[in-house]
């Protein structure tokens, strides 16, 4: 009888064990308003030219969050906007943003030099960064990310796409999303 009631409590605690980490699985996919890749994918390297002229490889930035926007500086809608969103995002966040990079990719990089990147994202945080690069490095890089560019860079995807601490690529946003919504997200990532 002793045996067969030991067997009856493992089972019972395997059970308990197996809900409780299944309610966390289900909780912590279910928190994130952006759209999660799972399971979480390697994050394509690429190394463009910062608006300092400096090389920016994303394989280098272990240990910090990079929120990546591919957009150019002549844009009259969605780049501004999505710039000015990831601000209020910074607003929000306030010190937990320590760990997180912004970086716009041009679409445009015959107009989008790292001077002009770098006046234009100081409008919005002076922390941003602004990548440039050669046309056909550029074109691999929106290949790797399933990004659509036409029409010299006017016409492109508009989502963020963002890459954790280590180099996965855990999330992508659709432009529609509130900056609350990142907050938040980028919260969770933070404390992971």
């Amino acid at each position: 009888m002793n045996q067969k009631n030991a067997i009856i409590g493992v089972a019972i605690l395997s059970m308990a064990i197996l809900s409780i980490g299944y309610y966390f699985v289900q909780t912590r996919t279910a928190s994130f308003s952006g759209t999660s890749f799972e399971p979480a994918l390697a994050a394509p390297d690429f190394d463009l030219v910062d608006q300092y002229q400096a090389s920016f490889r994303l394989s280098e930035k272990q240990n910090k969050i990079v929120v990546l926007y591919f957009g150019y500086t002549h844009c009259p809608d969605e780049c501004p906007l999505s710039m000015a969103k990831m601000k209020e995002v910074f607003d929000l966040l306030n010190e937990d943003g320590s760990d997180i990079e912004v970086v716009l990719i041009t679409t445009d990089p015959v107009r989008d030099t790292p001077e002009v990147l770098g006046d234009y994202l100081s409008k919005f945080n002076p922390v941003f960064f602004g990548l440039t690069g050669d046309e056909g490095v550029l074109r691999q890089v929106y290949q790797d990310y399933g990004v659509t560019v036409l029409d010299n860079g006017e016409t492109h995807s508009s989502r963020f796409y963002v890459v954790d601490r280590n180099g996965r690529l855990r999330l992508t946003w659709a432009y529609e999303l509130t900056a609350s919504n990142i907050a938040a997200d980028l919260r969770i990532l933070s404390k992971e």
